[in-house]
């Protein structure tokens, strides 16, 4: 969580009007999703993702 914070205030000093932050997580990263919270950012959009698996031969 430090090391985030200290990346925004960064940003904020070299790019001060900068428009927005985007950062995304794993929906089972429970730990970097509750410091991005924490930091104060809002969930904007969820992500899937599709695999078909092929069976084997048998």
């Amino acid at each position: 969580m430090l090391l985030k914070i200290a990346n925004i205030l960064h940003l904020e000093a070299v790019r001060p009007r900068h428009p927005s932050i985007i950062t995304f997580n794993a929906e089972e990263n429970r730990h970097m999703l509750d410091v991005n919270e924490t930091v104060g950012f809002a969930p904007i959009g969820y992500e899937g993702a599709w695999k078909k698996l092929v069976a084997p031969d048998r």
